[in-house]
């Protein structure tokens, strides 16, 4: 098996811990994170169709102002030209290593609340290098408990190719597998219920042409707010909540995604125990402007992980 090793270069503050289980994509495939390694790793599909054990972990870097991760490519062919680039491009998507949050950051300084996230280089949240992965996992993640919505995302990912370095890993089904497995797979075996008629559908407008969503994808920062919403809810399966979720994703935090777990949080968190209303949890929000839903997580992330610099092993700010 080969290997080939790069060096992914991004600016301070940054933490790949706090990256990586920012939510819940390190629990499905083809993303996986190792605690004790401090380390993410994930199968990815090339264009060729090989596919390639990406490990990513953070260095010390030398380089004043940036936290070098290097990246780690294993399988057939890993030092062949073009490999290490295609997937640097695709895992600095994933882990928003363009982003530029300094105004949000600065805002930390100022709030007590929040500097913890400036300390620990939080602030980006993982996502698939693709809107497809983003979309369908999402879909598969309404109204159910998370631990059911990763048995299904992981059923699902049952159908992309084995990665011959870990083949415990599967890389994400392209549209063309899901479309040959058929809304009966989804049913019988992903137990994606009402969901299943959503994929199939999102499937059949991509073949069609009627949806692009790479290119959504790469006009989503062109786009304003709500343009990127009315675009992503005209998907079915995609609502309210889920919209605000992926625009996160997508680089846009000045809406809060509000579902039930963002009440049971703000009722137990941030309303003494009382229930409070959405417009009450918006208004808590209200003064933190376009960096709103990025505050509103890390108390939550923070409430949750009470163990990250036990699991990280330190703090990379």
């Amino acid at each position: 098996m080969d290997f080939a090793e790069i060096t992914l270069p991004v600016r301070k503050p940054f933490g790949l811990f706090a990256t990586a289980v920012s939510h819940g994509w390190y629990q499905t495939q083809p993303f996986r994170w190792s605690r004790e390694r401090n380390i993410l790793q994930r199968a990815e599909r090339l264009m060729d169709g090989r596919v390639m054990l990406v490990d990513v972990l953070e260095r010390r870097s030398s380089r004043r102002g940036y936290a070098d991760l290097t990246m780690q490519i294993h399988g057939d062919g890993a030092g062949d030209p073009g490999v290490a680039p295609e997937l640097a491009r695709r895992l600095s998507v994933a882990l928003r290593l363009d982003a530029d949050l300094r105004p949000f950051y600065r805002l930390c300084r100022d709030e007590p609340a929040l500097r913890d996230a400036l300390r620990l280089g939080a602030g980006r949240c993982m996502r698939a290098p693709t809107l497809w992965e983003d979309i369908v996992k999402t879909i598969l993640g309404t109204n159910v408990v998370w631990k059911q919505a990763v048995v299904m995302i992981n059923r699902l990912a049952e159908l992309g190719d084995v990665c011959p370095a870990d083949p415990s890993l599967h890389a994400w089904p392209t549209p063309g597998q899901v479309a040959r497995a058929g809304e009966a797979f989804l049913r019988d075996r992903v137990r994606a219920g009402y969901r299943s008629p959503y994929i199939v559908e999102l499937v059949r407008r991509q073949k069609s042409g009627d949806l692009d969503i790479d290119a959504l994808d790469a006009r989503s920062r062109s786009m304003s707010a709500d343009e990127l919403f009315k675009a992503l809810t005209s998907i079915k399966g995609i609502g309210k909540s889920s919209a605000h979720f992926l625009m996160n994703l997508l680089g846009r935090y000045g809406h809060i995604s509000i579902d039930s777990a963002t009440f049971a949080y703000a009722k137990r968190a941030l309303f003494n125990g009382r229930q409070p209303t959405e417009r009450q949890i918006r208004r808590r929000f209200e003064r933190f402007g376009d960096w709103q839903s990025l505050a509103y997580w890390f108390g939550r992330w923070s409430a949750k992980f009470e163990w990250w610099e036990d699991a990280s092993g330190r703090s990379s700010a």
